[in-house]
C-alpha cells in the first residue's frame, strides 16, 4: 500500500505523523510526506521521503505581529479568526491540493493521511477518489476547527477543484479521525462520528539525547521543565513571559530547565538567570519529560499529550490558537493549574508551581491519564484500519 502524508510546515504537527509512518513502514508499506519546500530538511531528518507541495502561508500570516512587544488580545482574536476562516481552508489548502495531485503522478496513494490542520490532502484525496484520514494534532478540534466556519471556504475550494458540494463539511471526517488521547480526556472530540482513539507513541529524532547539564542536576530536588513551544517564542511578545517564568522558577526549591526557543539566549530576554534555572534554546522534550516532576507550558496539544504520556502534571499559560481550550480541559480535569497570560508575573508562576508540586493529587491524576493512554490500541491497529479503508476504497 502507498500512504501519502500531508502536513503544514510545523514540527509538532509532523511528529505524530512520523510515528504512524514508521508503523506503516514496519508493515511493508511505502510512505511519503507532502509539505511546503521549506520543510524538506525537517521531514528528511526523520528519514522519510519528501515530496514538495503547497507553500508556507503560516509565516506570512504571523509575520506582522512577530516583532510587536505586546499583542493586544483583540489582535490575537482577529489572527485566530483569519487562521480558521482564511488560512487553514483558504488558498493555501487549494495550492497544496493542486500540487499533491501533481505529485500523485509519481507517488499514487491508496490513502491520504493528513494532520488535522492541513486540508489540502483531504481535497486532493477527494479528487483522486481515495480514502483519507486525519490525525488529531490539535486539541478541542470540534471547537477550534468548527466545521460551521470551515465549510463555506472549503466549499469554494471544492468548487474550484470540480468536486460536488459539501454544505456541512461532513466529508472532512468522512473516513477516519485518529486521536491519541482517551475519549474521556476530551468528550467533545467524540462528536466526530469516525473518531477512533489510539496509543500515543513518541518519536525521537535520530541522535536525540539530553544535554550533559541534565545529568548533573540535584536528584533530591524536584525537576521542573518550562517551554512555550515552537511558535510562541517566535514572537517578541513572548520574551517577557519567558523572563517571568525564569524569575518565578528561581523562587522555588527546585531544579529547572527552560527552553526559550531556537536561536534565543538569556540575554535576549533581558533577565538574570537564577542559579537553579538552566536555560537552553531547544531540548529533546519527550526525553526530558520522562524525568521531570512538572511542566510549565503554553498548553499546546503536542506538549500536553507528551506530558500526560509521561504522567507529568502541568502549569498552563495559554496564549494563542487552541491553547486556551486545552488549558481549560486540563484545569477542569485537575491535571494543571491555569494562569492568565495577560496578567502573568513571576510570583504567580512560583505560586502555581508550588501548588502542583505540593499537592500529590495533580501527579496522581496525570498518572491515571497516563494509564488510560497506555490502554489504548497501538499504532499497528491504526495501520490495520488504514489498510481496511484503502481496501474498501472511496465512498460518497
Amino acid at each position: 500500500m502507498r500512504i501519502l502524508f500531508t502536513t503544514l510546515p510545523v514540527e509538532t504537527h509532523l511528529r505524530p505523523l512520523v510515528a504512524v509512518a514508521y508503523a506503516a513502514q514496519r508493515r511493508g508499506h511505502e510512505v511519503a510526506v507532502c509539505a511546503p519546500a521549506t520543510f524538506q530538511e525537517e521531514v528528511e531528518r526523520y528519514g522519510l521521503r519528501f515530496l514538495p507541495a503547497g507553500h508556507d502561508w503560516i509565516t506570512g500570516m504571523l509575520e506582522p505581529l512577530v516583532e510587536a512587544r505586546r499583542i493586544p488580545p483583540q489582535e490575537l482574536t482577529l489572527l485566530m479568526n483569519r487562521l480558521v476562516t482564511q488560512g487553514i481552508p483558504g488558498k493555501g489548502a487549494l495550492a497544496m491540493a493542486e500540487e499533491v495531485l501533481e505529485r500523485s503522478r509519481e507517488f499514487t496513494p491508496d490513502i491520504v493521511v493528513r494532520e488535522a490542520y492541513e486540508l489540502g490532502g483531504y481535497l486532493a484525496a477527494e479528487v483522486l477518489g481515495v480514502p483519507h484520514a486525519s490525525i488529531g494534532v490539535v486539541g478541542r478540534i470540534t471547537e477550534f476547527l468548527d466545521l460551521a466556519l470551515l465549510a463555506p471556504p472549503l466549499g469554494e475550494r471544492r468548487q474550484e477543484l470540480g468536486l460536488p458540494p459539501d454544505p456541512d463539511g461532513s466529508r472532512v471526517y468522512a473516513y477516519l479521525h485518529a486521536h491519541f488521547m482517551p475519549p474521556h480526556y476530551d468528550p467533545a472530540e467524540t462528536a466526530i462520528p469516525t473518531l477512533r482513539c489510539y496509543r500515543h507513541h513518541t518519536v525521537d529524532l535520530p541522535g536525540d539525547r539530553l544535554p550533559d547539564l541534565v545529568t548533573g542536576l540535584d536528584p533530591a530536588r524536584p525537576l521542573v521543565y518550562a517551554s512555550l513551544g515552537t511558535v510562541a517564542p517566535l514572537f517578541r511578545a513572548a520574551d517577557g513571559h519567558l523572563a517571568m517564568i525564569i524569575e518565578g522558577l528561581g523562587q522555588l526549591d527546585c531544579e529547572a530547565v527552560v527552553a526559550v526557543g531556537a536561536g534565543k539566549k538569556p540575554a535576549d530576554l533581558g533577565t538574570a538567570v537564577p542559579d537553579n534555572v538552566h536555560v537552553v534554546d531547544v531540548i529533546a522534550q519527550p526525553l526530558l519529560l520522562d524525568t521531570v516532576d512538572l511542566l510549565v507550558t503554553h498548553a499546546g496539544f503536542t506538549s500536553v499529550r507528551e506530558a500526560l504520556r509521561a504522567g507529568v502534571p502541568m502549569v498552563a499559560i495559554p496564549w494563542i490558537a487552541e491553547n486556551h481550550l486545552i488549558a481549560r480541559t486540563c484545569s477542569e480535569q485537575g491535571l494543571a493549574v491555569e494562569l492568565d497570560w495577560e496578567t502573568l508575573d513571576a510570583a504567580q508562576v512560583a505560586h502555581a508551581c508550588r501548588t502542583v508540586l505540593s499537592d500529590p493529587g495533580y501527579r496522581a491524576r496525570a498518572r491515571a491519564m497516563q494509564r488510560s493512554m497506555l490502554a489504548l490500541p497501538p499504532l499497528d491497529v491504526l495501520v490495520t484500519d488504514l489498510e481496511e479503508l484503502a481496501a474498501r476504497g472511496a465512498h460518497r
